[in-house]
Formats: structure tokens, sequence, C-alpha cells
């Protein structure tokens, strides 16, 4: 698919076709629609490197995450990244900021420079961006989250136990109210983790109160107003749970400006270590995985795609998690 095929689709010139591209003002607003339907359904990148034209390979890999501020990200590339630079590859990094629309104009960008593959942790990108990947032939690695609608390889951690664990930690503490600050409700983290504390509050015989469940949407600033919120109950927990590193943050500022002494009065526990974890007061009890080794893993499945070493079916690895203890759980004031 080229320009002037969009043209003819289009009804117009090659040349408005390349205005539309370049967001030229001289086109109309109809036009333009008119133009971007015929690029959108028919799979239309622009090649920013003309010089895929004449080799196999960009040496270029997409690596998609959704969320710069996430220090989980950062030791994911930190495994990644060497992999990739000792073959000779190039990375193009797109941050999604948990946005759809973001998310699209990244992944297009990446496609425009012919990338050879996108290492991603989607948001949820639709049918028509999955659909240009791939008639594209571009490869595609899932990590941290997946899609229960695209099949691709994927580098992922078994979240149910995680938060399974976290439940069973303080259950055996004697906390019996139990807070959770949860995840999203469109994504495989939020949704598995989600199920998790339910499968874990089931093992251990505790009610689920839903006015215990409050969204922070892996945000730092949600999951503070959700800590203050669980706090404003006639009745409050006597823990905390974070579904990520992130909501944890949050929920210990929220704690730490409220004058509410960690774990005397609030125990909390989170989900993914962060570099300063051990160096709070106290220090957190979080469930920790392997990310430096899930990003070297990432990095060698989508080389193996790449160059063709490994063509068969899509494979999922999934990493086991581990309960850290730190100091910021005890058992709960009342016991």
């Amino acid at each position: 698919m080229n320009q002037r095929e969009i043209a003819r689709l289009a009804g117009v010139s090659t040349a408005t076709v390349s205005r539309v591209i370049n967001n030229d003002r001289r086109v109309t607003e109809q036009t333009r629609k008119r133009v971007q339907q015929a690029i959108d359904e028919n799979g239309y990148v622009q090649n920013m490197n003309a010089r895929n034209l004449r080799v196999s390979h960009s040496h270029a890999i997409g690596f998609l995450i959704s969320n710069f501020a996430n220090p989980f990200f950062l030791d994911v590339y930190c495994g990644f990244e060497p992999v990739l630079k000792k073959l000779g590859y190039n990375i193009i990094i797109g941050n999604t900021n948990e946005d759809i629309g973001q998310e699209k104009d990244a992944i297009d960008l990446m496609l425009q420079y012919r990338v050879d593959g996108i290492v991603a942790s989607f948001v949820g990108p639709n049918s028509q961006t999955l659909g240009k990947i791939t008639r594209l032939g571009t490869e595609v690695l899932q990590l941290d989250r997946k899609l229960s609608h695209f099949s691709s390889d994927c580098v992922v951690i078994d979240n149910i136990a995680g938060a399974m664990q976290q439940v069973e930690y303080l259950a055996k503490l004697g906390h019996t109210r139990i807070a959770l600050i949860k995840g999203t409700d469109f994504d495989s983290n939020g949704i598995d983790r989600l199920r998790g504390f339910h499968m874990g509050m089931e093992k251990m015989g505790l009610p689920v109160r839903p006015e215990y469940i409050v969204g922070g949407e892996f945000l730092e600033d949600a999951a503070y107003r959700a800590t203050v919120e669980l706090l404003s109950r006639p009745e409050r927990p006597t823990a905390i749970i974070a579904h990520n590193n992130l909501m944890c943050i949050g929920a210990y500022r929220a704690l730490r400006d409220m004058r509410i002494n960690i774990p005397a009065e609030i125990s909390l526990i989170g989900f993914d270590d962060f570099e300063f974890s051990e160096h709070l007061q106290p220090s957190i009890t979080l469930i920790d995985r392997p990310v430096r080794e899930m990003g070297e893993l990432a990095g060698k499945m989508m080389i193996e795609r790449i160059e063709k070493t490994y063509t068969g079916a899509a494979r999922q690895v999934v990493f086991p998690v581990r309960l850290k203890v730190g100091g910021s759980c005890s058992v709960p004031a009342d016991k």
C-alpha cells in the first residue's frame, strides 16, 4: 500500500494525501477525514526510513511502556537494553501514560520507522492498530500485561499468586478488616490481581467488604486520594493492600501526611519493589519479582522471532513472585 493507492481510494491526488500525512492546514476537514479513513482501513504507514526499502531489517525495536513514572519499567529496560545493543539493535521508546490515544500515536510512530518488533505493555490497542501491526509483519512481544484478544509471545508474572500472598500474610498476622487499592479494570494485571485478592480472602475465610475496595488506577496520586477515602470510613481498615508500587507510594504518603503510624495503626503491603522501598521508615513489605530477568528474556525472545531462530507457536513465560518482608506490617492494634 502506497500513497498513490491511498489517493485512488480516497478520490484525491497524491499531493493531497501527502498534505494530510504532514498535517497541512490547507486541506479541508472533510477531505482530511476521507483520506484518513482510507489510511486507517488499509493499514498504510509512512516509511520514515528509506533504507528499509533496500534491506530486510531496520535493526530497530520499539519498547512501549505504560508509565515512565513507574520504576518497574526502568528496571526492565536495564535487563532488556544490553541484549539488543550487543546485537546492534536500536531501541525506540514510547510512553502511553495509560492513555489509549497516546498508545496509538506511539505505535504509529514506531511503524513509520519500520521497527522489526515491538515489546509492549499495552493499555488497550483497538483492532485497527493491531491489524496494522500484523499486516506489516512486525513481531510483537507482550510484556507485563497480556491482551485477551491478541496472540503473541508474552513475558508476565503470576499476578494471582502474588495478590493471594498479600492477603494470606496479613490474615496470618490477625487482620480481618483488609482494604484494597486496586488497579484498572481493563488490563490483565488489574484483573488478575483483583481476582487473586478475592481468592485469598476466600481461602482465609475473610469477608470482602465493598467499601474497603477503592480504585487507584495504578497511579500514585489516585492512590493517595483512595487512602484518604478509606480512612474516612466509620470503621477503619487495619491493613491496606496496594496493587502496584506507585499506589503503595501514594498510600504511604497519605498515611504519613495524616500522621497515622505504620504499622502500629495501619499495616501497608505493596506489589512490586522500588529503589528506595528499603530506606523508608518503616521499610515496605511487598511482592517482589525478577524484573531485570524479565527484561533480558523479553529481549532474547524478540531477537529469536526477528532472526527466525524460533518460528513456532506463541510462547507465554510466567515468572514466579515472592513475598519480601519489611517493617510495614504488624498485628492489628486491637489484637
